[in-house]
């Protein structure tokens, strides 16, 4: 067989192909074809799986890609030209071909890019080193302008590129899959080939896999387009060919080209570029060498070090300087000390920087520790030096301590991490792994080497400060953050369906919220859904929408940024991979998704936005501020007493990791009573634990209710602190080392043998464990019902580092709400400010707390809530959190009251003439007039909404005059209070209810008090249900729910059956209910009500999947009855006489 495909596109061509990469690779295996290459536009996203699955296939992967010319030049693109040109195909030839294609595509991206990236003659000629082009088609240098009626311009551009490459580098594509123009575009291709003396090709521009996958993109070309596929005027599809035919195929479609088709396999055979996967390109760590020439005999580590010591100390002192804490010499403005003999290469610099952390963090530890602390020390620098990683470790040092330094808020760890004391050392976490018994293997496993992976939380709203420090730093061209691909998941190809049919927006959306909330849902087990089925069965539509949906799901939709991956490199990235910029202001991002780009070797670093870590530092800047203490946050008493009784009580509300109604339920029954406790929760409260019996076994044991169970006398010391329970991962790895004698990165590999339940290895460590039990006197039954146990508690393990640190994050925000309890809760509605429900929450919270949230108010309210300095049981409410009111406005209010001589506006018209209507609008002034800003002007709320439109009139007309300085009229009036005033007519007040309406419309919910409060005797009668404990309760559990409709979605199909889908706002939070067939018609008159209701239903659980965490509950509604009908068939006596 020598066919092969040489011009294919995936669905990483976004919308434009329809096959996933894995797939196409398989088929054309299965069909006998040694080779493939995949030439998706303008990009090489799946390059690197190209490469590892061709391979796995005993196949040539060959990389490639179609991209837009514009001959013209691209200097000469401007705005106003219109979109045009033509696209040529490149395949990689060899390494060589690899860069110039990753520097054509990312030079077409951030240099070219008019309607479409593009590239012009000059970068081919620059950058045309092992490539081989190929002409395309319709939309080539030849099938173009043929099409527009310019043969002679196709003539000119063979022979321009002719040019640029050679014959065996310059071939003209033949294709015939039943397009216009495509024989006519054939016939030209062979006459250029034969005059100019060039070769042909032949090709099918493969899109998909079968001739019935044409439908296929014809939706994702519909998607892209936002096109009707109903619509009769729309680009129809015009063949059902571009599928991957074999080569008995295309020899018949091309009976008079066999050389062209044998001339694919000479091709492939010519292509062999392979990825370098076995190098890791650290930045540059090597000091500038003057001289090469080494003196003998002089070693460190196994590792020649320069003569120059006092240079290299120097060099790596500059390029990774110690942080503050350190209080050494700041290598930008002091001079550098004199040369640590021993840290004159990177080796040395990093045991230096190490061992200053330690003698720090020793400060707090007993001296008798302290050798504990440096054998350990010592042997993970052993094996970090071994595995070639110190590099790593500095690089990660240096952006965290910088981050510290200039007062970026990190976190104390997370995962593995915290388990290494060198991390602890640098200063890179702040968890001491021995004080918490985690383990350095966990980290790093000398059994089995990886990069390490050191996960770092920075503060949300500076973390870009952080990733551009590194930019600066290393180089923007050495830096980029990592592509993700948005896929079409199972809602949003429900919703990109629905909209290519001409379904609106708001129906399009119920239709999605109907798929059941698991993560490994997809159109087929969504269809078996109840509810989805019964739609589908009657709404022909609707089942239209979810036949298309199947079709599409999973492509490839869109591209987007990591959240947290930042790659540095070696060198210019574009020397590894190719680059794509999000939108026209974007910086560079990789073309390879996170694993493809670690599996070639660039390091990736994570940089994690928490907020938590702002609402800390925000919460000790107002304590600071209202009391002056400097609070260190991260030296606070772990064993105050305040912090447990707090979480014993289960007043958890808003701290970190603990604040979900199960979790507050779970504290009440645990009482934490230490730090360790409380780490011990964050492991233990995941569905694996709570339905294993786990952590019932867990709090009978600690509160003496049940005897421990150690399972052996030699594990009693390793488990009485989990009270017999495996908890950790750590745990099972010290069992196997305790009673089976493993050493820990052996134990390491066991676990990970166990929790991917590797039937094979876990037989192989079965005897392993048994007879290392054995030699240590351990009975074999015994051993195997221990290695059964540890089996099963594998899989509910969890990473006891990255629990500790995350339990003292948790510990630090419950200290501050247990000792300065109305700065956090203002810190947090502050981070908050656009999650009604969250905020509904914490001011509940605050009330219980007895503290008092006063209505925002434009003289006194900033952005922020923030707590008042002369009572701190008081909150004021952020202006933030109004409905409409962005920073801008905020901003230009508060400007506008600063430039007032009091600081203070004087009044309603004072206010309206003050603020800056280029930036606060209407809308903006409605909003805080119903929300209570305004009260303090003492005008009623309806009085100053009716008056609006003509007092904004006059304002402006006011600001007009100043303005041109009209002022003088009212300069014969020596006393101010003689100065005719605007009169607002007196409109009255609204009612309560009005008025709680109105408020709720600017807030979301009401700051009054809560419309329910009105219906207190009704409440009483009635044994409702909070919504919190809805969620709780079991499947099929009947509930009443007291609140107010937030809103409410009617779906009708074309039967008439009508449905319903509503939010109800409830004292505690927002809960979802559905309506269907009589149900529907019991609840219709009420779905909109304005005042509260009763809402009667039962309890559905959405089933999850295996990795979900929690159940979704949605409640499937009966009926609903106005509070006030139940109040009046209340009131009303009704006397049953019976007969004796």
């Amino acid at each position: 067989m020598s066919f092969v495909h040489l011009h294919t596109r995936t669905q990483y061509s976004m919308l434009d192909g329809a096959v996933a990469p894995k797939a196409l690779i398989k088929a054309s295996a299965k069909m006998g074809f040694k080779a493939l290459a995949v030439t998706d536009t303008c990009n090489l996203y799946c390059g690197v799986q190209l490469y590892k699955e061709t391979k796995s296939q005993d196949m040539n992967g060959i990389l490639g890609s179609e991209i837009w010319m514009w001959p013209q030049g691209l200097s000469s693109l401007t705005p106003q030209t219109p979109d045009g040109g033509w696209h040529l195909v490149f395949l990689v030839e060899n390494d060589a071909g690899y860069r110039n294609l990753s520097s054509l595509i990312t030079s077409a991206i951030f240099d070219g890019m008019h309607y479409r990236p593009r590239i012009d003659y000059s970068l081919l000629e620059k950058h045309k080193e092992g490539l081989i082009v190929l002409t395309s088609g319709l939309n080539g240098p030849i099938g173009s302008p043929l099409r527009h009626g310019q043969p002679e311009l196709a003539r000119e551009n063979i022979e321009r590129l002719g040019n640029i490459f050679d014959v065996d580098h310059l071939y003209l594509e033949l294709q015939n899959y039943g397009l216009p123009f495509q024989s006519e575009m054939n016939d030209l291709s062979r006459s250029f080939a034969k005059e100019l003396g060039l070769k042909t090709v032949v090709t099918n521009d493969c899109r998909y896999l079968q001739p019935q996958d044409a439908v296929t993109l014809d939706v994702l070309n519909c998607i892209a387009r936002g096109e009707n596929i109903d619509d009769p005027n729309r680009v129809m599809p015009l063949t059902d060919q571009q599928y991957l035919k074999s080569e008995e195929e295309m020899r018949l479609i091309f009976p008079d080209d066999q050389e062209a088709i044998d001339r694919t396999g000479e091709i492939a055979d010519r292509c062999h570029f392979a990825y370098n996967t076995s190098t890791y390109w650290f930045p540059a760590t090597d000091p500038p060498d003057p001289n090469p020439q080494l003196p003998e005999g002089i070693r460190m580590n196994n590792k020649e070090y320069r003569a120059d010591t006092q240079a290299n100390w120097e060099y790596f002192y500059r390029a990774y300087p110690p942080p503050k804490s350190f209080n050494m010499p700041d290598p930008e403005k002091e001079d550098i000390p004199p040369a640590i003999a021993e840290a004159g290469n990177l080796c040395g610099y990093f045991e230096w920087y190490c061992d200053q952390g330690l003698k720090i963090r020793l400060r707090r530890i007993p001296e008798e520790r302290h050798a504990e602390y440096y054998k350990r020390l010592s042997y993970e620098i052993d094996i970090i030096e071994h595995m070639g990683f110190p590099a790593y470790m500095l690089i990660v040092a240096e952006f965290i301590n910088w981050s510290k330094d200039n007062a970026i808020p990190v976190g104390p760890g997370r995962g593995s991490a915290a388990g290494s004391l060198v991390a602890y050392a640098m200063f890179i976490t702040d968890i001491d792994p021995l004080r918490y018994g985690l383990l350095f293997e966990r980290f790093l496993n000398p059994e089995r080497v990886s990069m390490p992976d050191i996960d770092v939380d920075f503060c949300q709203d500076r973390r870009e400060e952080a990733i551009q420090h590194v930019r600066e730093k290393y180089g923007e061209e050495l830096v980029s953050q990592i592509i993700t691909y948005g896929k079409l998941q199972t809602k949003a190809a429900v919703k990109d369906i629905a909209r290519t049919l001409g379904i609106n927006f708001l129906m399009s959306n119920d239709i999605a919220k109907l798929i059941p909330e698991e993560k490994n849902i997809n159109i087929p087990i969504a269809r078996q859904d109840p509810t989805i089925a019964a739609l589908t069965n009657v709404n022909p539509l609707v089942n239209r929408v979810f036949s298309l949906a199947q079709r599409v799901e999973g492509m490839t939709r869109q591209t987007g940024i990591h959240a947290a991956g930042v790659v540095i490199a070696d060198r210019p990235l574009v020397y590894h991979a190719p680059l794509y910029r999000d939108g026209p202001e974007g910086g560079p991002v990789v073309q390879y998704d996170m694993k493809s780009a670690e599996g070639i070797g660039l390091i990736k670093f994570d940089f994690l936005g928490l907020k938590t870590l702002d609402q800390i530092r925000d919460a000790l800047h107002m304590i600071e501020r209202n009391t002056g203490d400097s609070i260190d946050i991260s030296a606070i008493d772990l064993d105050d007493e305040a912090v447990y009784a707090m979480l014993t009580a289960g007043d958890s509300q808003g701290v970190f990791q603990v604040e979900s109604d199960g979790m507050q339920t779970l504290l009440k029954r645990l009482k934490p009573s230490n730090i360790d406790e409380v780490i011990a929760l964050i492991a233990l409260y995941r569905p694996g634990p709570l339905s294993s019996g786990m952590v019932d076994t867990y709090i009978r044991v600690k509160h003496e209710k049940q005897d421990p169970d150690y399972l052996h006398p030699l594990l009693e010391d390793l488990l009485k602190s989990t009270y017999g329970t495996i908890v950790y991962q750590e745990q099972v790895m010290q069992i196997a080392q305790i009673l089976a004698s493993y050493s820990l990165g052996e134990a390491d590999l066991l676990r990970r043998a166990m929790g991917k339940k590797n039937v094979e290895e876990m037989d192989r460590q079965k005897v392993r464990f048994r007879d290392g039990a054995e030699k240590n006197g351990i009975d074999s039954k015994k051993a195997e019902e221990i290695f059964d146990l540890m089996a099963f508690f594998a899989g509910y393990g969890f990473n006891k580092s990255h629990s500790a640190a995350y339990g003292m994050i948790a510990y630090q925000t419950a200290w501050l709400k247990a000792h300065h309890r109305a700065e956090y809760m203002a810190a947090l509605m502050s981070i908050d400010s656009n999650n009604t429900d969250k905020l509904i929450a914490y001011i509940n919270d605050c009330k219980k707390g007895n503290i008092e949230i006063l209505f925002p108010d434009v003289n006194y309210s900033f952005g922020y809530f923030d707590v008042t300095a002369d009572n701190r049981r008081q909150i004021r409410y952020g202006l933030s959190a109004i409905k409409g009111a962005g920073s801008a406005a905020i901003q230009s209010i508060i400007d506008a009251r600063e430039k007032k001589e009091e600081k203070r506006f004087t009044s309603f018209m004072d206010f309206l003439e003050s603020i800056n209507y280029r930036i606060v609008n209407k809308k903006v002034l409605e909003n805080l007039i119903k929300c209570g800003a305004l009260d303090w002007t003492e005008l009623p709320r309806r009085t100053m909404m009716q008056a609006l439109p003509n007092a904004i009139l006059e304002a402006q007309r006011v600001q007009r005059d100043i303005e041109s300085g009209q002022t003088s009229l009212f300069s014969m009036f020596s006393d101010p209070d003689e100065v005719p005033q605007y009169t607002i007519p007196d409109n009255g007040e609204w009612g309560t209810a009005p008025k709680m309406v109105q408020e709720k419309s600017a807030l979301g919910f009401c700051l009054t008090g809560n419309p329910l409060d009105a219906y207190r005797d009704v409440e009483d009668k009635l044994g409702y249900s909070l919504a919190w404990e809805a969620e709780e309760a079991a499947a099929n559990t009947s509930v009443i729910l007291l609140g107010n409709i937030a809103s409410c979605r009617l779906m009708t199909n074309k039967r008439g059956a009508e449905m319903a889908i509503l939010t109800l706002q409830c004292r505690d939070r927002t809960i979802d209910a559905m309506f269907f067939g009589e149900q529907f018609q019991n609840a219709k008159r009420n779905l909109f009500s304005k005042t509260a209701i009763a809402l009667y239903g039962t309890v559905e659980k959405r089933k999850p999947s295996q990795d979900d965490d929690f159940e979704k509950t949605t409640i499937k509604g009966d009926r609903i009855v106005e509070l006030a009908e139940i109040r009046e068939i209340q009131s009303k006596k009704i006397f049953i006489h019976l007969k004796e």
